[in-house]
């Protein structure tokens, strides 16, 4: 008996068409799930399942901008009429207004705790409303950062999201936990994604992480699908309420 089986599951991801997103969601359909690709582009989505569709015949679409906030709860319900509730959600979607504090614009703070906590407050109140109304369990992953526990200069209103997010990950553990639906964080480290291809591309930035993180490198969306499978898999039964952190070693180290 395979403890990180997936077969029967259905997973629905967030910013699904590229990175992290992308990363777990091929990791859950090699362990036999199914999935719900979520993303605001059409093309990309298309793509992003075209490449799972080699894993698995059970890949959908659902084009919906995380920015609609208001409009999360209803697009979540016909959803779940069109196909059916999931029994994993993984958000990951995520965005960052990079400058100083003092200089970013109240737009740009909007925009990210909109996307980065308010989109996942919404869709996982929805998710848990479907399970509940069920009576099933399920298994919430957010996306969370080294920036959960740490920080650097230039990109506050991320700093203040991911921060937020492993806060709402214990808040909803034990909320939920009476209806078995068990609620983690992943918090990466510094990623090879598209998000960090201008920091990538600038070479004293560059050493700079590879310098500071024990393990010597970007992590790869790869790093970051392992533990998502087993969060959402029958060996992680008695984990919840958890952020893990993995990110190179980076916190254990000054």
């Amino acid at each position: 008996m395979n403890p990180f089986d997936l077969s029967g599951k259905l997973a629905l991801v967030t910013g699904a068409t590229r990175g992290i997103g992308l990363g777990v969601a091929r990791a859950m359909a090699e362990a036999g799930a199914g999935i719900i690709l979520v993303g605001r582009d059409q093309g990309y989505l298309e793509r992003s399942a075209g490449e799972l569709r080699q894993v698995t015949d059970s890949v959908h679409t659902a084009c919906f901008d995380l920015l609609e906030t208001g409009k999360i709860s209803p697009w979540f319900e016909q959803l779940c009429a069109k196909i059916r509730s999931p029994d994993i959600l993984v958000n990951s979607a995520g965005i960052n207004r990079r400058g100083e504090a003092i200089n970013l614009t109240l737009d740009d703070w909007n925009e990210v705790i909109a996307i980065n906590t308010t989109a996942v407050f919404e869709i996982s109140r929805s998710f848990a409303r479907a399970r509940i109304a069920e009576g099933k369990g399920g298994r919430i992953i957010n996306i969370a950062s080294l920036m959960t526990a740490a920080a650097r200069s230039g990109i506050s209103p991320y700093i203040a999201s991911k921060g937020a997010i492993g806060q709402l990950t214990k808040a909803f553990a034990v909320e939920w936990a009476k209806h078995g639906i068990l609620v983690n964080a992943i918090a990466p480290g510094y990623i090879d994604t598209d998000l960090n291809k201008s920091l990538i591309a600038d070479p004293a930035f560059d050493q700079w992480v590879k310098g500071r993180c024990p393990l010597g490198r970007w992590g790869t969306p790869a790093d970051i699908a392992g533990p998502a499978v087993f969060l959402a898999s029958s060996a992680a039964d008695f984990v919840t309420g958890q952020v893990i952190y993995v990110d190179g070693g980076w916190l254990a180290t000054f």
